[in-house]
């Protein structure tokens, strides 16, 4: 059995933001740790629109951290999370009263630890990261915790991922903001007190303007996109294959191995594969371009909208309000990673 969409049980809060290229004042300060965050700006666009305000990190924003020492045969203190996470990962959240990065609590409401009850996430700030060994800091931004069982012939095994998801519908600004999956990888020499992350966006972004005026229920949508609703979209990550911890077949190791030149990118949408008791990752560009995409109204004539890095061949803009209709061919046919592209849709 192949899918693409994975059953989820809980809904993370929104995506991050934070001001474009600068570090956030405040640091997280507790044990032996520090992280500072940036946000490179979509190219294209004069301010950063991970929130749609353009401001700083929201509260209860979140990020997951995996922490790998590739050229080191042993496990280095920070690779693992002595079996508290899915994964080893290390999972953030943003405190807007402290202006810092802070643990998951069990008030969260998320199964961090596969006890069939809310937990705390592992405390990545009591590490005390001081080999001698190069530690690659790779972090991204979720939404979503998914849960789900794999296995057959009566032997299961319990499947725990936070996950970024698409929403192929993002008219709530939570689902658009969602959708805005945002990347950072950092390589340091030895494990460090204080490490930078320079989150850059990985999807593409539209900006469409409508040349008349239109009411406050208007309606836009793009059909003919990859249909990738609710699925899992996966960044390589060039020193995956390194990872020692990996919780099965069907987590980070396995999806997100990639060469060197698709670090960083867009690999495509995660696929469950029970049949080879195993998840793996399939490239957008073999996916149907039959999804609808509706997009986030973000002012009197303005609506925004998060798309996945592809080539649609026939895409088409569908504006409604009211009894009118209107439709406009997708003047773009190629979308990369990072950049926002603006759009006029005249309307005689």
């Amino acid at each position: 059995m192949k899918i693409y969409k994975i059953p989820f049980f809980s809904i993370a809060l929104l995506l991050a933001g934070c001001q474009a290229d600068e570090p956030q004042p405040a640091q997280q300060q507790t044990g032996t740790l520090s992280f500072t965050t940036s946000v490179e700006q979509f190219e294209g666009e004069p301010a950063t629109r991970t929130t749609l305000e353009g401001t700083a990190f929201e509260d209860g924003d979140k990020i997951k951290l995996k922490i790998i020492c590739p050229f080191s045969s042993h496990t280095e203190f920070g690779e693992t999370t002595y079996g508290n996470s899915f994964d080893a990962f290390w999972l953030l959240k943003w405190d807007n009263t402290s202006k810092a990065w802070t643990t998951l609590t069990a008030s969260d409401g998320y199964d961090i630890n596969g006890d069939y009850s809310p937990s705390a996430s592992p405390d990545i700030f009591e590490r005390y990261l001081s080999q001698q060994t190069p530690y690659v800091f790779t972090a991204q931004t979720w939404s979503e915790e998914q849960i789900f069982m794999a296995g057959s012939n009566n032997s299961f095994t319990r499947v725990e991922q936070y996950s970024n998801v698409f929403h192929a519908n993002q008219s709530k600004a939570a689902d658009y903001k969602a959708s805005d999956l945002m990347w950072a990888q950092t390589i340091q020499q030895t494990g460090s007190y204080n490490v930078h992350l320079s989150f850059k966006h990985v999807m593409a972004a539209l900006k469409v303007t409508v040349s008349t005026d239109i009411s406050d229920k208007a309606v836009l949508t793009l059909e003919g996109m990859p249909a990738i609703d609710q699925a899992e979209v996966i960044v390589g990550d060039y020193y995956a294959e390194k990872s020692k911890i990996n919780s099965s077949t069907y987590g980070y190791k396995s999806k997100h191995n990639c060469t060197a030149d698709k670090n960083g990118t867009v690999l495509g949408v995660a696929v469950i594969d029970d049949s080879h008791s195993k998840a793996y990752t399939t490239a957008i560009s073999s996916i149907d371009q039959n999804g609808t995409y509706t997009a986030c109204k973000d002012g009197s004539k303005t609506f925004r909208l998060i798309v996945p890095p592809c080539t649609p061949s026939n895409a088409i803009f569908w504006l409604r309000d009211g009894e009118k209709r209107y439709s406009m061919q997708l003047p773009q046919t190629t979308f990369e990673s990072g950049k926002l592209y603006k759009i006029t849709m005249n309307i005689q």
